[in-house]
């Protein structure tokens, strides 16, 4: 299983409507994706922060790859969302079985 952690910084004043772009653009195509299993999104509690994560779990790296592309290590978001994006950041882990 793979676990991405998308990282944004949202510009002022905005973070409410990037949650609605998420909201109503995202998480539409993350549930209809085959082998994604799991999403989480979230802001953070210190509102002057302005950021926000989503972490997505995957099958396997082949599924995140016909999720966002061969370029699967670059941040992606909707053109839409990309203009209330300050910075993004993503990172990608291997899930280890517990025992």
């Amino acid at each position: 299983m793979i676990i991405r952690v998308f990282h944004a910084r949202i510009r002022k004043g905005e973070i409410a409507d990037f949650n609605q772009i998420i909201q109503e653009q995202t998480v539409p195509i993350l549930k209809t994706s085959e082998g994604m299993l799991r999403y989480y999104g979230g802001v953070s509690l210190d509102e002057d922060t302005r950021e926000f994560i989503m972490v997505t779990l995957w099958r396997d790296l082949e599924s995140l790859k016909r999720f966002v592309g061969d370029n699967w290590m670059i941040p992606a978001v909707t053109p839409d969302g990309a203009a209330l994006v300050e910075e993004m950041h993503v990172d990608h882990y291997q899930h280890f079985e517990q025992g």
